[in-house]
């Protein structure tokens, strides 16, 4: 039985557990500071709770894959 997980998927839950934590502090300035008057018009809407959540799920995705690749990339310029 193994007990350190493969390092290319610690690489992976590691990368994407910081996006979707960057993803949440940068959703929530946009929500605070109404950028695009997001938070206004949603106020207005049923679905603020979507809103946020797509805005939540999609910058994570993307927060979390520029994360893996800022790692990947300076594991390259190491040579590790």
């Amino acid at each position: 039985m193994q007990d350190d997980p493969n390092p290319l998927i610690r690489l992976f839950l590691s990368g994407t557990a910081v996006g979707f934590a960057l993803s949440a502090v940068f959703v929530a300035a946009i929500w605070l500071l109404d950028v695009a008057e997001i938070h206004t018009h949603a106020q207005n809407s049923d679905d603020a709770f979507l809103i946020l959540f797509i805005l939540w799920f999609f910058n994570g995705l993307l927060f979390g894959a520029v994360q893996i690749s800022y790692v990947v990339w300076q594991i390259g310029r190491t040579g590790r």
